[in-house]
């Protein structure tokens, strides 16, 4: 009796699982048939719409035809695709005139960007065939954007090439651009980032030498973090490093702002700490107009540590009251000035500095 009951409630259940697959098989048929139903549907509808014989028998052409439309010889600042489509140019930013000197290099895409509303990638075509590096003068480059419907946007910018300028620094002065292993593009790339920051700063031709090394100081001495460690082979890779990743030790201070002080035309001797058995140390001289001071922006902790535009008696007091920290040769340097015009206890609120 038990074993009828048994077999009977298997019977039940097969019968079940039996039907729920049915189910299941007829479900998927039903939906594969409006699925394709509706495929169908959206076939015919894309067909009608945008490929179907017009009244006159002609074919309609697509709405969205890649082909880039004809533009206008000669044209300048920006053309159009025909209407109906895509019609607002590409935008251009960060074209700006650059000055370098004869026999340097330029980047000529660094820092500019191209936009588009539509176009994800629009090209960047740059015409700098009037430019010859080696030969001072003004000359014209143009940059041309252009989208996937065939806008484009074009800018131009001034290069001038200068001639090389005489090396008024003395000649046992180290860390030179000549003698520098960096290459003519990475040279480049320094001053244009020097050049930024300056701006950035708010540095103007008007402004008297010693404004302008202030606020140096302060935007080296203030932007930068302190790290370990540098590569020491080239000061002007060691600047290149301080300005795009805002961090270095005492020599990318000293080459970010060997760096500036060059740009904002300000006389600059390197200075290297003689006793390096302690440790290293990199600093400059700077004449503002008053003779030769010291100016060492790397930032110390304590009181005592504004060394902007001080003596050698003032860094000598500091030095030997800090393990030795800015001993030098004095007599491998310029003479230097020796009216004290800095309390290095004393420097000004940043906000004061740099608004």
């Amino acid at each position: 009796m038990e074993e009828t009951r048994n077999n009977v409630q298997r019977k039940i259940a097969e019968n079940k699982r039996a039907a729920r697959r049915r189910r299941a098989i007829r479900n998927r048929i039903i939906f594969g048939a409006v699925v394709f139903a509706v495929l169908v549907l959206i076939s015919f509808l894309i067909y009608k719409i945008f490929f179907a014989p017009t009244d006159e028998g002609e074919t309609k052409e697509p709405i969205f035809s890649t082909e880039a439309p004809e533009t206008t010889k000669g044209a300048e600042a920006t053309t159009s695709a025909p209407s109906g489509t895509d019609t607002k140019p590409p935008v251009i930013e960060g074209v700006t005139d650059r000055e370098i000197t004869v026999g340097d290099t330029i980047s000529y895409k660094q820092g500019v960007t191209v936009t588009d509303d539509t176009d994800p990638s629009p090209r960047l075509d740059v015409d700098a065939s009037q430019v010859d590096l080696n030969t001072p003068g003004s000359y014209t480059v143009t940059y041309t954007a252009t989208d996937a419907s065939g806008n484009q946007t074009k800018k131009t910018a001034t290069v001038t090439v200068k001639e090389q300028e005489t090396q008024t620094q003395p000649a046992s002065q180290s860390g030179t651009e000549d003698d520098d292993p960096a290459t003519a593009e990475e040279r480049s790339y320094m001053k244009y980032l020097a050049k930024s920051y300056l701006r950035q700063m708010g540095v103007t031709d008007d402004m008297s030498l010693e404004k302008k090394a202030l606020k140096i100081w302060h935007w080296v001495n203030w932007e930068l973090d302190y790290t370990a460690t540098s590569d020491k082979s080239s000061w002007v890779r060691g600047a290149i490093q301080a300005f795009d990743t805002h961090k270095g030790d005492c020599f990318n201070y000293f080459a970010a702002a060997k760096a500036l002080l060059q740009e904002a035309g300000i006389p600059e001797v390197d200075v290297v700490k003689s006793d390096t058995s302690h440790s290293m140390h990199f600093w400059c001289l700077v004449d503002v107009g008053n003779g030769w001071y010291h100016f060492d922006p790397t930032p110390r902790e304590g009181d005592g540590d504004y060394f902007f535009l001080v003596t050698d008696e003032q860094l000598d007091a500091y030095s030997e009251a800090h393990e030795n920290s800015h001993i030098f040769d004095h007599n491998a340097y310029p003479a230097r000035a020796t009216e004290i015009v800095t309390d290095m206890n004393d420097q000004p609120p940043h906000n004061e500095v740099n608004p």
